[in-house]
């Protein structure tokens, strides 16, 4: 499957992120970081769909060698603004948490994120790309929610306009 989502994109992003848990446990925890692996397929010159995984670690304030990991599986479309493929987006996903823990509790459920960010012109097969997003894990226990700050180096294999 990972070698068929290869041959098919036309762009790979790895993403670092900084995220804070926010509502009934955010004092609980530290603010947490990620790595993300997102494949993006254009589908015209201003929009991508996109499959994302990664996982996401938040440390607990108290005890900083326990804490909660996350790591979820998301369907995306990124939408630029512009009309140009760069510049501002916005992008809606959804997905499941296939895996998730902390020290009392097992948490697996849907997953909603809504992002929005900048898409810098490429330099060639290099472009970067910052972004803001919400994100909300539903599972039997409740909720956790937080927002995240990404940094993303996109490696493109072709150009856009040459793709959809």
């Amino acid at each position: 499957m990972l070698c068929a989502i290869i041959f098919l994109v036309n762009q790979v992003n790895a993403q670092l992120e900084v995220v804070k848990i926010i509502g009934k446990n955010s004092k609980e925890y530290k603010l947490g970081y990620g790595g993300f692996l997102k494949f993006s397929y254009p589908i015209s010159e201003t929009a991508d769909l996109t499959l994302e995984g990664g996982a996401l670690i938040f440390r607990f304030q108290d005890d900083p060698s326990d804490g909660m990991v996350l790591i979820p599986v998301k369907a995306g479309y990124r939408y630029a603004l512009n009309g140009t493929g760069t510049g501002f987006y916005i992008e809606p996903q959804a997905g499941y948490t296939v895996h998730g823990a902390n020290s009392n509790e097992i948490i697996k459920g849907f997953t909603w994120a809504a992002g929005t960010g900048y898409l810098f012109q490429p330099s060639g097969s290099v472009q970067f790309d910052l972004g803001l997003r919400y994100e909300s894990v539903i599972y039997g226990g409740g909720s956790i929610n937080y927002v995240g700050l990404r940094l993303s180096h996109n490696f493109s294999f072709k150009k856009r306009d040459s793709g959809y």
